[in-house]
C-alpha cells in the first residue's frame, strides 16, 4: 500500500518547473515593452499636468519596477485567463486544484511484496505560470514533489520527482523514500493518469489515476 505523490510537511513550498513550451522566450519580451510603454505614458502624464513626486514616490513607476508588476501580474494571474489559452499566447495548462483517484501497486517481490491493494489517494497542485509544488496524502503517508517537467505535444504530459513520508501508523517496512511519476493529462484537464515508480528502497511501481474535484 505504497502511493507515490503524496504531500509532506514542505508541500507548500513551490518550485520552478521546466517545459518545452518556447513561450517564456518571448513573453517577458513583451512584458518588457508593455513596462517601457507604460513608464512613458506615466511620465508624459505626470508632465502634462505638472506633478512632481517627492523622491521616494519616483522608483515604483520606473520601468523595472512597472516589467516586476506585469511579470508577477502574468505570472500568477493572466495566465490562468481562458481568452489567453484560446489565442495560445500560453500553452502550460493551468493544473491547480485538488485531484482525487486511487493508486494502484504492481505486483511486486521485496519488501513491497503483497502490498497490491489499491489506495485512495487526494492530490493538491498550486501552480503559477512558472512554479509548481505536487502534494497529496493517503492513509498512511503523504508525499510533495521536488521537481518537475512539462512535455506539452499533442498529448500533456506532467513528469516529477517526490519524496514519500510515511505516518507514524504505516507499517515498519515504509520508509522515507524518494520517486518518480508519470502523468497524462487527459479529458479536456480533467483527469491525471499514468504510472510511478517508488524508488528502490520500495521498489515498488503502480498506476495512478485521479479526476478534478
Amino acid at each position: 500500500m505504497l502511493p507515490p505523490i503524496i504531500p509532506g510537511p514542505t508541500g507548500n513550498m513551490a518550485h520552478s518547473y521546466s517545459t518545452n513550451s518556447t513561450e517564456r522566450r518571448y513573453i517577458p519580451f513583451f512584458l518588457a515593452a508593455a513596462a517601457i510603454a507604460s513608464a512613458f505614458f506615466v511620465s508624459h502624464v505626470f508632465s502634462a499636468y505638472k506633478i512632481e513626486l517627492p523622491w521616494w514616490a519616483s522608483p515604483p513607476i520606473d520601468t523595472m519596477a512597472l516589467y516586476g508588476f506585469f511579470y508577477l501580474l502574468f505570472d500568477r494571474i493572466i495566465w490562468k485567463l481562458r481568452w489567453i489559452h484560446r489565442l495560445r499566447i500560453t500553452r502550460i495548462p493551468d493544473l491547480s486544484g485538488q485531484w482525487r483517484g486511487h493508486v494502484h501497486p504492481s505486483r511486486a517481490n521485496g519488501i513491497s511484496a503483497g502490498l497490491e491493494t489499491s489506495v485512495e489517494i487526494v492530490l493538491t497542485i498550486r501552480q503559477t505560470w512558472t512554479e509548481i509544488v505536487i502534494t497529496a496524502q493517503t492513509d498512511l503517508s503523504k508525499s510533495h514533489s521536488l521537481s518537475d517537467h512539462l512535455i506539452i505535444a499533442d498529448e500533456i504530459t506532467v513528469s516529477y520527482e517526490y519524496v514519500n513520508e510515511p505516518f507514524a501508523h504505516a507499517p515498519r517496512t515504509m520508509h522515507v523514500h524518494r520517486g518518480t511519476a508519470r502523468l497524462d493529462v487527459t479529458n479536456r484537464g480533467s483527469i491525471l493518469d499514468g504510472e510511478y515508480y517508488s524508488g528502490r528502497d520500495r521498489q515498488n511501481v503502480g498506476t495512478i489515476r485521479v479526476m478534478k474535484v
